[in-house]
Parts: structure tokens; sequence; C-alpha cells
């Protein structure tokens, strides 16, 4: 935490029975990852990281900040002492409004109601906030600095962009043609326009941070392996001359910045698996784009081949919704495809989509759907 907590606040959460159910999967998760770690030797917590975290991960399948802090929290908890809370920051849980949460759990994300049940002074856990179970009743004690102001996730995350991009295909298919019907049609398509627009903008940006991480990440990487490298050469001088002193001194600074190789190599490995989410996310943005664009072709060839008097209403609803999108285009310039390199991307993503098929054909070929 970079800023010192002053307060903290309790919030009850207000829980159907399958949120319940997912909450109480992640507790007996972190209890299985503290058993490991109650029998994991380290003498601090890089070597505890690299003894027991993939086996958390791998074993219990708590998300990797839940694990990561799983290994602090060890520390400050007695051997036979009945695991009955989670420690929490802000990529685990974020306050999403006057009334609900959202909150990180083995079988995804989801967000519940809260009441707030009150306020104290002071803060004094490592972890920003904390997941209790208290008998049939689950809380949430989270640090504040004063007050209450609830606290958004600060950046947009891929499952959080892929919701939206859902939600936004499911109102182009449901709601954006019968919104055309109104008195402005051209003001609906602008809407889409612009929302589409700040979607794809938003992933090249989750992508890009994500793809510098990974430069920064590599970068620190490399450094550690030439000074890790130069070190075995002044430790054999050492040795060579008699400076056993000397020699050992390097050795232990030897062993730390391998210690901290390791870990800076699972960063990397959790980075890589950023990326490939992000690529994700656009293909999938990429995907709904062509799928649009389908639906605004087929709009136009309706309108050409039935006359007005025999449209059915849904028709008059594509052509009026192809003509709001075609002003747009006309008024502001902007192509409803991009024209440098379109064929190209295009073609592309029709070869990628065809590999996805044949893979998916074999699967069930080969009885593995």
């Amino acid at each position: 935490m970079g800023t010192k907590l002053k307060a903290a606040v309790t919030l009850v959460l207000q829980l159907a029975e399958k949120e319940r159910g997912m909450l109480d999967e992640t507790l007996t998760a972190y209890r299985r990852a503290m058993a490991i770690l109650d029998r994991t030797r380290g003498a601090n917590l890089v070597a505890l990281h690299e003894a027991a975290y993939e086996e958390i991960r791998t074993k219990t399948g708590l998300p990797s900040r839940m694990a990561t802090l799983a290994l602090r929290d060890h520390s400050r908890r007695r051997t036979d002492e009945t695991v009955s809370d989670i420690p929490l920051d802000a990529k685990l849980f974020a306050v999403k409004g006057p009334d609900s949460v959202s909150i990180a759990t083995v079988a995804g994300r989801i967000v519940v109601p809260y009441a707030v049940s009150g306020y104290r002074s002071g803060w004094s856990d490592f972890a920003e906030a904390r997941l209790v179970f208290d008998g049939n009743s689950i809380r949430i004690q989270a640090g504040i600095q004063s007050g209450f102001q609830p606290n958004t996730e600060a950046s947009m995350t891929n499952e959080g962009i892929l919701v939206r991009l859902g939600r936004v295909i499911a109102g182009v298919v449901n709601n954006a043609v019968d919104a055309a019907e109104s008195s402005n049609p051209t003001a609906v398509a602008q809407q889409a326009v612009r929302e589409i627009g700040k979607i794809a903008e938003e992933a090249r940006t989750a992508l890009g941070i994500a793809v510098a991480a990974g430069h920064r990440l590599k970068a620190k990487a490399g450094d550690l392996d030439a000074e890790i490298k130069d070190l075995d050469e002044k430790i054999k001088v050492g040795l060579e001359n008699g400076r056993e002193d000397l020699a050992r001194a390097a050795t232990g600074l030897q062993i730390d910045l391998e210690a901290q190789r390791e870990a800076l190599s699972k960063a990397i490995l959790e980075n890589a698996a950023e990326i490939a989410e992000a690529e994700t996310t656009l293909r999938s943005i990429a995907s709904a784009r062509a799928d649009a664009q389908k639906r605004l072709e087929d709009a136009q060839r309706a309108e050409r081949a039935v006359p007005t008097s025999a449209a059915t209403p849904s028709q008059r609803n594509d052509r009026r919704l192809a003509d709001a999108l075609g002003a747009v285009e006309r008024v502001t310039g902007v192509p409803a495809k991009p024209t440098d390199g379109a064929a190209e991307v295009e073609e592309l993503g029709r070869m990628q989509r065809d590999n996805a098929i044949e893979a998916r054909l074999r699967a069930f070929r080969e009885g593995q759907r």
C-alpha cells in the first residue's frame, strides 16, 4: 500500500446461494494454500515464493494475487490457527458503487450487494482489506484514508473490456435496431460508434501496457543475468588470489541475485499470460466488428431488394439503422471499415477463423468435446 490507511469500514455482503458457494470454495482453496505453506521451508519471502507459489496455483486454483498475498499472510499466523479470513488488495476486490462490490474467487469475479455496518479508526493490516467468514455472515473489512470513498478499479482489465463488449453486442442485436425507430436514429448510431471505438482503444491500451511491462521485466532480467555472470569471474579471481573472504561475500550476493532472478522469471510468465489475454480481447473485438459489418451489409441488401410498402417492421428498422450509420460515415468522413490494409486484415481474420474451425472439428472427431 502506497498510502497509510487511517480508518476501516465493514461491508456486510448480501449473498445469493451461488455467490455464497463461490466464496466458500475460495476459502477452502485458501486453507489448502496455508496447509501447503505449513510444510514448506523458506528463509524469506523470495525463497518461499520459489518453493510454494507454483504448487499453490496448481493445486488450489487461487488467483495469482491471492496466492502471492498468502505467502506474506502465512508468516503472521500460528500453525494451529483456523483460517477464517483472506487478505485482499485492489486487484482482488473493488467497490463498484454505493451498494455493490466485485470480488475475485476461484471460479471467477462476482459482483454482490453490501450494506455498510460501521467504521472504526486505525488499520494496521498489511493487506488493503480482509474477506472475513463469520458463521453465516461474510463481510469485507477494508482500510480507508478517511470517511468512506468507494474506490473503483484503476484500470480497465481484459475481463471488464470483454463484459462491455458483450453488452455492446447484445445492444446491437436486441436494442439498437429497436432504438432506430426513434426520432433521432443518427444519435443512436453515433453513440454505438463511440462506444465501440472506446472499447477498442482501451483494449489496445491494455495490450500496450502489458507489452511495455514485459519489456521492463526482460530488461531487468538481462541486467541480473549479466551481474550473476560477472560475479562468477570475481569469485574465481578471489579464490585464485587467496581472498576467500571476498569470494564468500560475492557468493552470498550472487545467491541473492539468483533468488531475485527466479522471482522475476515468474513475473515474466505472468506478464506473458496478460499479453495473451489482451490479444484474445482484441480478437474478440475484431470478431464482433466483423459480425456488425455483416449485419449492416445484410440490411443494405434488404433495403435494395424489398419495396418499402412490402417491408416488415424489422426490415424497416434495419434500413433505418443502415441509413444512420451511412450518415455518420458521410458527416464524419470516417469509413465503416479501415481503408489502409483492410483487405489484408480481413483475409488474415478469415484464415484465423478457418484454422479455429478446423481445430474445433478435429476435437469433435477425436472425442475431445
